[in-house]
């Protein structure tokens, strides 16, 4: 017994050791295939193109819920081939103006503008004639959004398909670095749409949220610009123009040309603008945190934000801006509690910066920017 339990010992042992064997040699054969030139690359490359692949079909995902969510909101309001309207509006685009020569570019950039979004506000009309105002102010920002995930979409199919027609690695290398960004902002406008669906108020409605607290007290309120609302309140002996997109619509309003507006009807004689908005935050800064600065608080392109500069300049008026911070993701999808409860520590610094920089019987123009979704005035 002792003698076959010996050798079946042995045989084991020698069969370990050639196993052994066989798998360092197909190592070493792995080895000096991978080594061989272009060989390597290509498995690195087929690597690389399946986890593109596999973003890619998450992006197509998100394009194609966000279709059928907005086609859904324009089923539920009666319009006329919402499949159709949904496939054009998911396609529109605006080209930038000129800029080799800035002269009048900002002009030209307004129009453009201006242009893109009487055309989609003219579609959905059109549409469904009689729709109200908030539910088009819904079905303008899902279909944005709708846009630009097609559009992440199509970009980074387009970048892919080109980088396998060149067999070009470093251009895969490059989008399999940049995909998992798009990704997570591809989430977040996911997020966004259902925010904007449900009418309530996104963390980029913290600067509108902010001046609501002072038109409560207005007692009557005009629209001064394009889906602009102001109304003037009283402060310690000062006189306060707010100005705040028309709510509770999806809009930013003009926020610019309210402005230019209401210091022109003053004569120049504004010892102050205020603008309030959301901000980007860094990484580690907390969110909700307020911080004081100068200059125009909008992240605006360009028309709206230069209205406020020039008009400044014009009667030599200062410009404070006030912004309370948060990701983008927390800038689009519903307002966060930390958010929220910045609002009334902001309304408390507004004041304390109206009462150390102005005089009683002075104006002060204040301005909250940004989306006023589910927040009246």
């Amino acid at each position: 017994m002792l003698i076959v339990a010996l050798a079946q010992t042995s045989s084991s042992s020698s069969a370990a050791v050639i196993l052994n064997y066989v798998f360092y040699l197909i190592f070493i054969g792995l080895f000096f295939v991978l080594s061989m030139p272009g060989i390597g690359q290509r498995f690195q490359m087929s690597f690389a193109i399946r986890d593109i692949e596999g973003k890619l079909s998450m992006l197509e995902k998100f394009a194609n819920d966000s279709k059928v969510s907005t086609e859904n909101l324009l089923k539920e309001k009666g319009a006329k081939d919402p499949k159709g309207l949904t496939e054009r509006l998911a396609e529109i685009f605006t080209i930038d103006p000129v800029n080799v020569e800035p002269t009048d570019i900002i002009p030209r950039m307004r129009l453009l503008l201006r242009t893109t979004e009487n055309k989609v506000r003219d579609l959905i009309t059109m549409s469904a004639p009689g729709i109200d105002n908030i539910s088009r102010s819904k079905i303008e920002m899902s279909a944005e959004v709708t846009n630009a995930l097609n559009m992440v979409y199509k970009i980074v199919r387009h970048y892919l398909i080109t980088a396998k027609k060149l067999n070009n690695i470093f251009l895969v290398y490059q989008l399999q670095m940049v995909v998992p960004q798009l990704v997570k902002q591809a989430e977040a406008y996911v997020k966004a749409q259902k925010t904007f669906i449900k009418g309530i108020p996104i963390g980029d409605s913290f600067g509108p949220m902010v001046a609501s607290r002072f038109l409560m007290k207005a007692e009557t309120k005009r629209e001064v610009s394009r889906d602009t609302v102001a109304g003037e309140v009283y402060f310690e002996g000062r006189k306060l123009t707010v100005i705040k997109a028309k709510g509770p619509m999806a809009t930013v309003g003009t926020p610019g040309e309210a402005v230019a507006k209401v210091v022109e009807e003053n004569q120049g004689k504004v010892a102050r603008i205020i603008t309030v908005d959301a901000a980007l935050r860094l990484e580690g800064e907390k969110t909700g945190s307020i911080a004081e600065g100068t200059g125009v608080a909008m992240g605006d392109p360009g028309p709206e934000k230069i209205e406020i500069e020039r008009i400044a300049v014009k009667y030599g008026i200062p410009i404070d801006a006030l912004i309370s911070k948060m990701s983008i993701e927390e800038a689009i999808t519903e307002m966060r509690k930390e958010i929220y409860d910045a609002v009334e520590p902001m309304v408390e610094m507004v004041k304390q910066l109206i009462r150390e920089r102005t005089r009683e019987g002075d104006h002060i123009v204040i301005v909250g920017v940004g989306n006023t979704i589910g927040v009246a005035q």
